[in-house]
């Protein structure tokens, strides 16, 4: 066990555990996570790790778990029951990066549904070679990019937030979603080892972004954005090829859409997205969900009780300041 771990231990700790960790496990994210009003508490039972995020004031927060323990079992998740009855902790959350087969299993250990902050439903695109990639895509996706490149859309890859941000902000309102703040964007290329944002361009016009995040072999898409312009022209296309291909050039095994409608039902809301996504040919991957065990009932109480007045208090001082 490793008592006050640094990044680069953390991390490998992490790989150690699981087959390939989460970033939400990561110490970047961990770090994101503190800056957006968490605290954090890294967590190493030998065979077990876990990012616990804190919330609430007194000496009873609220533990949550995004994408963690690591590994998902059930010895781990026993493990860290007892460490937050140790800890005094109200209770716990935990959103496991598995199956739905470990779901007797929470339920099992005494944890309860809970309210999701992550995509249950996900899609994994393989990375190969790439002929092989390309042979995995819908015909009419492969139409799409080799139109894209074919009349000159140009990818870069940066750090430019203010673009990424001003790209979903035209998505947010076309689409009538709030959108993240540029802080937020900011803050993972801060502290995330491995993060860039990709902006797709014609003729020196920004057309999309995306940000991508690469963590233990595995790369992420997690935010993304674009204009009505020239929309003809495919650009987000050509935008999630070129992340593809740099993840594959860099080691990465595959490519984590992050969030898609449970299938190809064309009454969900987010259709257009099952569309789009499932055209790059991921696997489509079901999560347990999110669960949750009270330990201390009054505290847990009283904790919602208080925790509004925290927070407007945090937003009153952030504004005086």
């Amino acid at each position: 066990m490793i008592s006050n771990p640094d990044a680069a231990e953390w991390d490998a700790l992490l790989a150690a555990r699981g087959h390939p960790p989460s970033l939400l496990q990561s110490w970047g994210y961990g770090q994101v996570q503190q800056d957006e009003g968490w605290r954090v508490q890294r967590v190493d039972l030998g065979s077990m790790a876990a990012s616990v995020l804190l919330r609430g004031p007194g000496p009873h927060p609220w533990g949550y778990v995004p994408r963690g323990p690591v590994p998902a079992s059930r010895e781990a998740l026993s493990a860290l029951v007892e460490w937050a009855r140790d800890r005094h902790l109200s209770g716990i959350s935990v959103e496991p990066e598995a199956g739905e087969e470990l779901i007797p299993t929470l339920q099992g250990l005494g944890f309860g549904p809970a309210a999701e902050l992550h995509p249950r439903t996900t899609l994994l695109v393989p990375l190969a070679e790439e002929d092989a990639m390309l042979s995995q895509l819908k015909p009419k996706h492969r139409y799409n990019l080799r139109l894209a490149l074919r009349k000159g859309v140009e990818v870069e890859a940066g750090d430019d937030a203010h673009e990424l941000h001003r790209q979903s902000v035209q998505t947010g309102v076309r689409q009538g979603i709030s959108v993240p703040a540029l802080a937020a964007y900011q803050r993972r290329l801060r502290w995330l080892a491995w993060c860039r944002i990709y902006v797709a361009r014609f003729e020196g016009e920004a057309l999309g972004a995306i940000m991508v995040a690469r963590f233990a072999g595995r790369a992420y898409y997690l935010f993304g954005g674009s204009s009505v312009s020239r929309r003809e022209l495919m650009p987000s296309y050509a935008l999630q090829w070129r992340a593809m291909l740099d993840a594959r050039a860099a080691g990465c095994v595959d490519y984590d859409l992050w969030g898609s409608p449970p299938g190809p039902d064309p009454d969900h809301r987010w259709a257009g997205l099952w569309q789009f996504k499932s055209g790059f040919g991921g696997q489509l991957v079901n999560y347990c969900g999110a669960w949750e065990m009270t330990l201390d009932a009054s505290a847990a109480r009283l904790l919602r009780t208080v925790e509004p007045l925290s927070r407007l208090a945090a937003r009153l001082r952030r504004r005086i300041g």
